[in-house]
């Protein structure tokens, strides 16, 4: 092998660009989802729950309703954040609509009955 040739190996560029383009696709989706995964990540390896998944978990109280605001420029769909006494809150009106149902097919018309026709029945009496 050449002295201008000696240097990494390709199979480790490979692994290093894969491991870059999947570090930078977690953040890309941490970006979109405004959530931070690293931040998530190092919670959950150092064992240390993050509020917001207890929150999460356990869901509102049923006493409690769900309310929209507008916190730092975000809204916000909660049942604690949301205090009464921002401007922007509104309470939300939940409907449990379990499900679609596909539409109903209108029944198909009705075939037409083998039955005689009375204007052929005449001609064929006058025939006979």
């Amino acid at each position: 092998m050449l002295h201008r040739q000696r240097g990494i190996s390709l199979l480790w560029v490979a692994v290093g660009m894969g491991a870059l383009a999947l570090v930078m696709m977690v953040a890309l989706m941490s970006m979109r989802h405004e959530r931070n995964y690293f931040a998530e990540a190092i919670a959950t390896a150092t064992a240390k729950v993050p509020a917001q998944a207890s929150a999460v978990l356990d869901g509102p109280a049923p006493s409690e309703p769900l309310k929209k605001c507008v916190i730092a420029g975000k809204t916000v769909i909660s049942n604690t954040e949301c205090k009464d006494d921002n401007r922007s809150t509104r309470t939300l009106d939940i409907q449990d609509t379990k499900g679609f149902e596909a539409p109903k097919l209108p029944p198909p018309p009705p075939a037409a009955a083998p039955g005689s026709n009375p204007a052929l029945d005449k001609i064929i009496e006058k025939q006979t």
